[in-house]
């Protein structure tokens, strides 16, 4: 089956160098958000959740019709610092696809599984995940960072591991069904100009992602929240007190 434009909604991202106080823990929360993919509506579920042995455990997973996806992350974090340990992507249905990433620090090796094949690539503690990438940036804007310095992207993924540049755009205002939230927005820029990526991240809601647009071979595919709770609680718009 040609590659699936599913893949896209594991948002991308990143290693940052600026310095901040790291306060905030991450919190449990789950999102839902509604897509069109070949217009047929799809909703994507991304969860973050404590294990029993103190690691963290995210989830990100779609369905279409016949196909899908189903990801995972569990990462430690310490003082504002997240550590990989594994990951795994699992297609499902028509997407007959499995790649998974085991971390091994004491090694220096990332061990890849990709097109039914392991590999290892070089072991950094800047080097992410598909999902538990975006974990760190928000600890990083939750800690007080400039979003205006821009992010390093450094991602291993499909056998490789991949260096962009994450740009940001400004603080936008996003009209959602859960009303209109302050955003931060970023873009990946990359050396294809048919391909652009973008997120928005919550800045009242501890930056929580909130919509992904992707822009591939001249198809534009959006996804965009519509339940979220975070820390057991439902959230919708309530301003920030002053």
């Amino acid at each position: 089956m040609k590659r699936s434009k599913l893949r896209f909604l594991a948002p991308l991202w990143l290693c940052f160098t600026a310095t901040v106080s790291f306060s905030d823990e991450l919190k449990p929360y789950e999102v839902h958000y509604k897509t069109k993919a070949k217009g047929l509506s799809m909703t994507l579920v991304r969860s973050l959740s404590e294990t029993s042995q103190g690691d963290y455990l995210l989830s990100n997973s779609g369905r279409i019709l016949l196909a899908g996806f189903i990801e995972t992350s569990v990462f430690a974090a310490n003082d504002g610092k997240l550590a990989p340990k594994h990951y795994v992507y699992k297609g499902t249905g028509l997407i007959d696809q499995r790649r998974e990433l085991v971390f091994e620090p004491e090694g220096q090796v990332i061990k890849s599984l990709d097109d039914k094949k392991w590999k290892e690539l070089p072991y950094s503690p800047s080097t992410y995940d598909r999902v538990s990438q975006l974990e760190q940036l928000r600890i990083h804007l939750m800690a007080g960072a400039d979003p205006n310095l821009g992010f390093q992207v450094q991602l291993a993924d499909r056998g490789k591991v991949k260096q962009y540049q994450l740009d940001f755009i400004g603080t936008e205002p996003l009209e959602t069904p859960l009303g209109i939230l302050e955003t931060v927005h970023f873009r990946r820029s990359g050396d294809d100009p048919d391909r652009q990526s973008d997120i928005w991240l919550a800045r009242d809601w501890d930056y929580l992602l909130v919509k992904t647009t992707h822009m591939e071979d001249g198809t534009l595919i959006e996804a965009l929240v519509d339940f979220a709770s975070l820390d057991g609680q439902p959230l919708d718009f309530t301003p920030a007190a002053e």
